[in-house]
């Protein structure tokens, strides 16, 4: 039997379960396409216990600026169905707790505290953010507390997974071996020309930059066509990445980026790569990021990644998977238990 570490880390905070195990029993109650009605006061009541809006309103809120899309009706209905229905799930561990008389070291809610307040410039503007979101410091600090409480409980529920049978292991290798295929890999050395050079970055204001993008592009380009005579005429290119690159991480290093895989990088210049000859340099390629000059240094042809580079990887991987399937039976045990309602 191969022991596994208990990944603490996985339980930094229980939320990340409580987030995953929600949405499963989410109410789908089908409302009206064009509007949402308002959020009650009490959005639910769990064995008794009221469930404030104040919190729903307000992740709600932080869901909508998240989001790069305009969000339809029943979208934002299902984003506030579901922000309950964690709520709830809190709720049970926190009446969990306190059946269990978890203790939250007061401590360790004031080092959350501060380290939240540490993230203004002084008491009034940590209160001024309190306000404008509609909570109080003893809302952060019951927050805090069941979060706290949650983590504890759910270490409690996989305190005793200890290990995988090596040939357990093994077998997901075997039957998974398709995604353990590592596509070529590309080690090149580049000069990247940015129309924002981090000198313009630092001198400039932005709406500056802004408003003459396109003419900082072409003399970009001009400065790349430049660059690319001098290759041409025999200059290496790494000497050119020393003297002009915009790339700050690598120009020191003659532009060398190190290997790669096609995936982690931009389409065109993926795709550049991938015509070039090993030593070759190609023409000017654009990305997000600005105009490019790339020589291939060295190729690794795709391969299978051997057992003994993922042997690890694959245990934390069922012992997470193992981990999330009986803390999810255990909060659907707490939901069987529990009498709850919601109002929304």
């Amino acid at each position: 039997m191969l022991m596994v570490k208990k990944w603490n880390l996985m339980f930094t905070t229980a939320i990340f379960f409580i987030s995953c195990l929600g949405t499963a029993y989410a109410d789908t109650k089908p409302l009206g396409i064009n509007q949402i009605p308002p959020i009650p006061d009490v959005v639910a009541r769990v064995n008794g216990s009221d469930i404030s809006a104040k919190h729903i309103k307000f992740q709600f809120m932080q869901a909508l600026k998240r989001s790069q899309v305009p969000i339809t009706s029943p979208q934002k209905d299902k984003i506030v169905r579901e922000v309950i229905d964690k709520e709830v799930v809190r709720e049970l561990m926190y009446q969990e707790g306190q059946k269990l008389n978890l203790i939250v070291d007061p401590n360790i809610i004031e080092t959350e505290i501060q380290a939240l307040k540490s993230a203004y410039k002084n008491e009034d503007d940590f209160r001024k953010a309190l306000l404008q979101r509609g909570i109080t410091e003893d809302d952060l600090k019951k927050s805090i507390e069941v979060d706290s409480q949650a983590q504890t409980i759910l270490k409690q529920q996989v305190k005793d997974m200890v290990g995988f049978d090596d040939s357990l292991v093994e077998k997901y290798y075997k039957d998974n071996k398709e995604n353990f295929r590592r596509p070529t890999a590309y080690r090149v050395s580049h000069v990247l020309i940015m129309p924002f050079s981090p000198e313009l970055i630092k001198n400039s204001k932005i709406e500056d930059l802004q408003n003459n993008k396109e003419e900082l592009r072409a003399k970009a380009r001009e400065k790349t066509l430049e660059i690319q005579a001098q290759l041409k005429s025999g200059v290496r290119i790494e000497q050119l990445a020393k003297q002009f690159s915009h790339d700050e991480s690598t120009s020191q290093n003659g532009g060398d980026l190190g290997f790669f895989y096609a995936e982690a990088v931009e389409k065109s210049f993926a795709d550049t790569v991938a015509k070039l000859k090993i030593g070759e340099i190609s023409e000017i390629v654009e990305t997000k990021f600005g105009f490019h000059l790339i020589k291939l240094i060295e190729t690794k042809p795709g391969e299978y990644a051997p057992f003994s580079d993922m042997k690890g990887a694959i245990q934390k991987h069922l012992f997470m998977e193992g981990a999330r399937d009986r803390v999810s039976d255990y909060i659907v045990s707490l939901r069987k238990k529990a009498e709850i309602e919601i109002f929304y």
